[in-house]
């Protein structure tokens, strides 16, 4: 049976789709693409703008934000496309725009110059349908406590509404959980210090959608990935001294426990829950013959205290800002040379990235003078 010239073109382009359907998947499978870390450059010496590198080639690094008067912080989404970024200007204040990575396009989410107001610290769902940040609304020229507000990234024109209607109810800080349904921030009112828990489906058949923590420690912790517990930092008293050590709470069960013991010769200052739901990375410096100058970083495994590993170990260094990928194969850290090799103070210190890969236990520095490191690819 011969083949028409027409059949042999629907044929050719059959072939051509189902290639071009195979290369699509190959290259949007997050272990075939080249991972990237964004960071604030410089620390020092000029306006902080948002810079992209690879990891495999660091040098490569391009600018994205291009700001006169620098960024505050950002967030990229979680499949790399998204950036929102909170740019400060002439006005005193800062606002938050958002930057289609691919296409360069940038895009005015939240006009806080017109609404009298400073905005920052964005923080995208997972899920990448909604944008949370944190508000201060002037009141008589002076910015009052900020609240966290949400931005509709399904809708035209952006539309953006406070979390939570009651205007007492304060807070800085939001962090996601990976299933979309939990938001979590440090709650701004310093007469009730303590973490709020903002679910949007109720969890555990109560119909309560926020739940109050208490913490003094006044920084936020890590939610789990099914945003049923989370390990926060606590401040606890010891021979006349300040520490502080990790804590565990059920959000389902409402029950807390202790993850790091309060009573040890440690100071655990800061905590991160890896994707797989299991291990922790967290920020930890002995007060006993095990002191370092600076925080060393230590993954642990939820369920157990056995197998407390240390990575990235340097005597003097100081870690206590880190980012799992979203594979939890590596995580990007913010690294800060407290000491020379000799022992002696570095003076003219800055903070560095740094990315630590668990596979391979390679530890490869990205960028001097930079930090609020962050994963810009998924």
């Amino acid at each position: 049976m011969r083949i028409s010239k027409l059949d042999r073109i629907v044929i050719v382009i059959v072939v051509l789709s189902i290639i071009g359907v195979g290369l699509v998947a190959v290259l949007s499978n997050p272990a075939n693409q080249t991972p990237k870390v964004a960071y604030l450059y410089p620390a020092f010496g000029g306006v902080q703008n948002v810079w992209i590198s690879p990891i495999d080639n660091p040098e490569n690094q391009q600018q994205m934000t291009f700001s006169e008067y620098g960024i505050y912080d950002f967030d990229v989404s979680d499949d790399g496309h998204w950036l929102a970024f909170a740019e400060k200007n002439s006005e005193g204040s800062a606002q938050i725009r958002m930057l289609d990575i691919p296409n360069k396009r940038v895009i005015d989410l939240v006009n806080c110059v017109e609404i009298e107001a400073y905005c920052t610290t964005p923080a995208f769902s997972p899920d990448g349908t909604k944008l949370a940040y944190q508000r201060s609304e002037s009141i008589n020229g002076v910015y009052g406590l900020s609240r966290i507000w949400l931005v509709d990234l399904t809708s035209p024109s952006y539309d953006t509404i406070p979390l939570i209607r009651d205007t007492q109810v304060v807070g800085h800080s939001p962090i996601w959980s990976q299933d979309n349904n939990t938001l979590a921030f440090y709650s701004a009112d310093t007469t009730q210090p303590g973490i709020l828990i903002y679910d949007f489906v109720a969890r555990g058949g109560d119909d309560v959608q926020l739940r109050f923590i208490p913490s003094s420690y006044g920084a936020m912790g890590s939610v789990s990935p099914n945003g049923q517990e989370i390990i926060f930092p606590e401040v606890v008293r010891r021979n006349e001294q300040i520490f502080t050590h990790l804590r565990m709470a059920d959000l389902l069960d409402k029950t807390f426990e202790s993850f790091t013991d309060p009573q040890g010769p440690t100071d655990d200052v800061a905590v991160q829950w890896s994707p797989d739901g299991r291990t922790v990375a967290f920020a930890r410096k002995y007060t006993d013959d095990r002191w370092t100058v600076g925080q060393q970083l230590y993954l642990r495994d939820v369920e157990t205290e056995d197998n407390l590993t240390p990575i990235a170990y340097d005597e003097n260094y100081n870690t206590s800002y880190f980012r799992w990928n979203s594979m939890g194969t590596r995580l990007v850290m913010q690294r800060f040379p407290l000491q020379n090799e000799d022992g002696t103070a570095n003076r003219n210190a800055a903070p560095e990235v740094w990315v630590y890969d668990l596979e391979t236990e390679n530890l490869t520095k990205v960028i001097d003078n930079a930090f609020l490191p962050q994963w810009a690819s998924p």
